[in-house]
């Protein structure tokens, strides 16, 4: 199977800008690395981040002192990782895509380094016949068991970026 690069953002509301992004690398069906950063929420936290995201999240440390240095760090890992991967997240509008301008805004990534094409595996789901919203949903319903080795599970970036691979891989 080919390369699979999967990642997740966690963000201050769904419009707010990311805290915590996690990535993973998988190569023939197996994990070969990861990418997890947390840096401070700015602002106020928002009530439905407060009560379902950060519970997930609770031993997770800031990697970063700012949003621009966990981007840096993002597009880092992103750009060694990228060659001919497919590049998947799950429903990645408008979370994924702001952190994509963001890290192209900031200079970052150039205007040609995106992985083409980003795909968000939402649409391979509904094309299939299932519920193009949840992976954790599929996985239940394919015994596909997502590996947790920190604590935390949907929303917690690292965790939706390996069942997001899972399902992308079980699929494909």
């Amino acid at each position: 199977m080919k390369k699979v690069f999967s990642w997740d953002c966690e963000t201050n509301g769904l419009l707010g800008q990311a805290f915590a992004i996690g990535a993973v690398v998988y190569e023939n069906g197996r994990e070969v690395k990861t990418f997890y950063a947390r840096c401070p929420i700015e602002g106020i936290v928002d009530p439905w981040v407060e009560a379902n995201v950060l519970p997930q999240m609770v031993d997770m440390v800031e990697t970063h002192s700012s949003y621009e240095e966990m981007l840096k760090a993002f597009a880092k890992f992103f750009l060694e990782n990228k060659a001919d991967a497919d590049v998947i997240f799950h429903m990645g509008v408008p979370v994924e895509a702001r952190v994509v301008l963001d890290m192209h805004n900031k200079g970052f990534i150039g205007v040609w380094d995106g992985a083409y094409p980003w795909l968000d595996i939402a649409g391979c789901l509904k094309q299939a016949g299932f519920d193009c919203t949840s992976v954790d949903t599929y996985n239940s319903n394919h015994d596909i068991i997502v590996p947790q080795p920190e604590p935390g599970g949907t929303h917690n970036p690292l965790y939706d970026s390996r069942a997001a691979a899972l399902c992308y891989m079980n699929l494909m």
